[in-house]
């Protein structure tokens, strides 16, 4: 478990990132999730939070484009025994597998605060749609501790 160490604005210091025991007020501590995929790669499942997390943020990167014709992908919030595919969608845009090749997508992320909160089990899915011929990229799933 990582705890961060901050400076407060009277000079103090302090800890962030334990739950329920220091909160975690300024986001500090985040993790980084990234999922690698390639045409192949199936709906699945890449991270199992260990404790409560926030989604700040997901970017992309599309190193060789799809040539298949339309391909997008969601990242989704599942529970334990619930399909990748089943889950909750974080985000309200999708991941554009055909986009430009070497371009950032930052996706948008849900406005309801509960689809962004993940507790202890939770996990994070990939969920394609289309056809993926050829796409190769990344996604990275921003978590702050909560």
């Amino acid at each position: 478990m990582s705890v961060d160490i901050v400076q407060n604005p009277d000079s103090s210091m302090d800890l962030v990132g334990l739950t329920a025991v220091i909160s975690n007020p300024a986001g500090f501590g985040w993790v980084p999730v990234t999922i690698n995929y390639v045409a192949s790669t199936p709906d699945c499942t890449f991270f199992v939070a260990d404790r409560a997390y926030v989604i700040k943020a997901i970017r992309g990167r599309v190193d060789v484009a799809g040539t298949g014709g339309a391909c997008t992908a969601q990242i989704r919030k599942t529970a334990t025994a619930t399909a990748p595919a089943s889950g909750t969608v974080v985000h309200s845009s999708t991941y554009n597998l055909v986009g430009t090749a070497n371009a950032n997508q930052a996706l948008t992320l849900s406005t309801t605060a509960s689809d962004l909160l993940l507790a202890p089990g939770d996990a994070l899915s990939y969920d394609l749609t289309g056809t993926a011929t050829s796409a190769v990229g990344s996604i990275t799933v921003h978590l702050s501790p909560a």
